[in-house]
């Protein structure tokens, strides 16, 4: 019986390929080779889709300016939105496939109409370095110093100024106080838009060590002053002179009050103690409690008011050599010396009107 059924085995399968019916292993040979010509459908479909949205757009020259923080999506879309790539999808596609999603540079790209998706994706990582030019003028309080940098570089005012404010970063730095103020060096700047705020501020920061240099810092030593007292000191000075010639004999005139134990009483000092300052000063302002009021208390200020130029950092260290104990501000920005109470009397008596005319005057006492 066992013999007869597999006698007639060839004949069962020669019946079927007679009827048209396909055995097991003819129908799953049918079904892969299905599958086979689907996947390879798919695939020429997709590497001619490919094809096609790789194919430059035929712009002409354009440069696009990729910012700091922007991640591969608005990048494709920015690129999309300028018509020099066709399909976003396919660009984010191929930065995912070459692993340089996270490599794409800030700055100022060059793309040509001949550029190919794939060849704008390596534009995309090549470091174009665009640089902008920022000027802290003297005289900027650190806050003042943030602002300018957010607004000129892009940049977190909070980030900069919790920076400034950090004790632990400004020993980094080298700068022995509490924070920076009065050491945010004021110049022109080329800055590159790649840097973050750290970098930032250290560069300014360096800045001042390079300007305030060893001898600077020999001679602060000679006469006994700390660079910190030497900050403070020249940050007082800023404040005051707005004709640069007078610099010295304003230095000499807080120079020789120290000397005699006699107070400041420097108006810059009370505009940094009062919250809405600067602003015309009342005779309540010099009432104010505050250590930086140095009406009430005597010596340096705890810390520098604001930023000093080189030239008030010269004139804290080379004092002129008068006797002037008194100024008072003429109204024009210029000031009248006095040695003695009388004379200084007289003075503010004689400038009295074009003090009244300009809140910005000093009122010496």
């Amino acid at each position: 019986m066992r013999s007869e059924e597999i006698d007639q085995g060839p004949e069962r399968e020669a019946g079927n390929r007679r009827s048209g019916r396909l055995g097991p292993l003819s129908f799953r040979s049918s079904v892969l080779v299905y599958i086979c010509l689907v996947i390879s459908s798919i695939a020429i479909g997709g590497a001619m889709a490919v094809t096609l949205l790789n194919l430059p757009t035929g712009v002409g020259m354009r440069q696009v300016e990729i910012q700091k923080g922007m991640g591969v999506s608005r990048i494709s879309s920015l690129l999309y939105s300028h018509n020099l790539i066709r399909s976003p999808r396919l660009l984010r596609l191929l930065s995912l496939l070459n692993g340089s999603s996270r490599k794409l540079t800030a700055g100022i790209h060059p793309f040509h109409a001949g550029m190919t998706t794939w060849e704008i994706l390596q534009e995309l990582e090549r470091h174009r370095d665009v640089t902008r030019d920022v000027t802290i003028p003297e005289g900027m309080r650190k806050e003042h110093t943030a602002r300018i940098l957010s607004e000129g570089l892009d940049l977190s005012e909070d980030k900069l100024i919790a920076l400034m404010d950090d004790a632990e970063f400004c020993k980094t730095l080298g700068v022995d106080a509490e924070n920076l103020e009065g050491y945010l060096f004021p110049e022109t700047y080329k800055f590159s838009l790649m840097m973050e705020e750290k970098q930032v501020i250290q560069r300014l920061v360096k800045q001042f060590k390079r300007v305030f240099d060893s001898q600077m810092r020999a001679e602060a030593n000679r006469i006994g002053m700390t660079v910190h007292e030497t900050v403070i000191m020249a940050s007082i000075i800023e404040g005051e002179a707005q004709v640069g010639d007078e610099r010295p004999i304003i230095s000499a005139v807080y120079h020789n009050r120290l000397k005699k134990r006699m107070r400041l009483q420097a108006d810059p000092t009370v505009q940094y103690a009062i919250v809405d300052g600067p602003r015309r000063l009342f005779y309540k302002d010099y009432r104010i409690d505050s250590a930086y009021n140095t009406y009430k208390h005597g010596g340096l200020p705890p810390g520098p008011i604001m930023s000093p130029g080189e030239a008030s950092l010269k004139a804290a260290l080379f004092p002129a050599e008068v006797d002037y104990l008194y100024f008072v501000a003429r109204g024009d920005g210029s000031h009248i010396f006095s040695r003695t109470t009388r004379e200084h009397e007289k003075s503010k008596g004689e400038t009295r009107w074009a003090r009244r005319r300009s809140w910005g005057g000093s009122k010496k006492r």
